[in-house]
């Protein structure tokens, strides 16, 4: 495969499609290989508080210039789109700062911790019409997106189950994070299996289940079910600690759709047939679901669109906060 994969070179009368980072982690690397591989984006800045950090993505990735202060950078280059992969807990300051200026931004998740912070961003965005998605790439995943359809070829989907059994004291003593994140891992890690219950099945119109807490102060054994317009049914299961990763099934008519680690999978059928599914050849270069899903926020920024389906803005990103929150007080309210 080449290195350039996708051509959003701009039309002759348009200026290239300047692009910054605020981040030089993890995170900010795996978009910078994607953005690195579409034509027509100039990587023109990236910021980081660490001027190592920076300084090693510049080299590289091929950004332009490096910077110590985001709103600098922003203000100086005025970038035509803005990646935002910070730390947790800068994320929503950044994301002000991008929002506020106007700039067409991703924003990785989380973007804050509760609805209302999200929601008063959304208004923001609003208020200056900043064009915003939220990096849930699992929306993406090649495998998920073959899944749905295969479900939704033969019928409505009917119901699913995702599963997200996270790890929460392996988490903790490895102490990569400060404490209070993972006090709120829901909202940090487990929104990726959560987000897709609406993705797939629509808004949820009730929520009802019980949980248990080993230590966790929101809890960390979670059975919830959930019903969505539609008549869809839905079920979020973890036991943290137990092993076994983030999954999904989609249930169909005659068919059932199952994910394993969300990254492959199997699609069974009532006349016994079972199809297996595999990730696309992007998915396999890059972080999967993060190629398709930053081209098309780009496309979106070349062309003036309100982004589609399966993206996520901050109303959208906001809703999927207010189901943890539910999630949440459910379960404390069984205990």
């Amino acid at each position: 495969m080449s290195r350039t994969i996708v051509d959003l070179s701009p039309l002759e009368e348009r200026e290239p499609l300047r692009v910054a980072m605020i981040g030089a982690g993890k995170m900010a690397r795996f978009h910078g290989d994607t953005l690195r591989a579409i034509r027509g984006v100039i990587l023109c800045g990236i910021s980081s508080r660490s001027e190592s950090s920076g300084a090693r993505l510049t080299k590289e990735l091929g950004f332009e210039r490096a910077y110590t202060d985001y709103e600098r950078m922003l203000d100086e280059l005025c970038p035509a789109a803005v990646f935002v992969a910070v730390s947790h807990s800068s994320s929503y300051a950044a994301a002000r700062a991008v929002v506020s200026r106007g700039i067409p931004c991703m924003l990785e998740k989380p973007v804050a911790y509760s609805a209302a912070e999200v929601g008063e961003l959304a208004q923001l965005a609003g208020r200056t019409g900043a064009l915003v998605v939220v990096g849930v790439n699992r929306r993406y995943y090649s495998v998920i997106q073959q899944a749905l359809l295969a479900v939704i070829q033969h019928g409505p989907v009917s119901g699913l189950l995702v599963e997200a059994h996270e790890p929460i004291l392996s988490y903790r003593s490895r102490r990569q994070f400060e404490g209070w994140l993972y006090d709120q891992w829901l909202m940090a890690n487990s929104i990726h299996a959560i987000d897709l219950l609406r993705m797939v099945g629509g808004e949820v119109e009730r929520v009802s289940g019980f949980g248990l807490s080993d230590s966790e102060p929101f809890g960390d054994h979670f059975s919830v079910s959930t019903r969505h317009t539609g008549d869809i049914l839905g079920s979020f299961v973890a036991h943290w600690n137990s092993g076994g990763g983030m999954s999904m099934k989609i249930f169909g008519t005659g068919v059932i759709a199952e994910l394993v680690s969300l990254e492959s999978g199997f699609i069974s059928y009532a006349s016994g047939r079972r199809i297996k599914i595999q990730p696309d050849e992007v998915d396999r270069r890059f972080k999967p679901g993060l190629f398709a899903q930053n081209v098309a926020f780009l496309r979106c920024v070349c062309d003036g669109s309100t982004p589609a389906y399966p993206a996520s803005d901050l109303a959208d990103n906001c809703r999927t906060m207010e189901l943890i929150e539910q999630i949440r007080q459910t379960v404390s309210n069984s205990r």
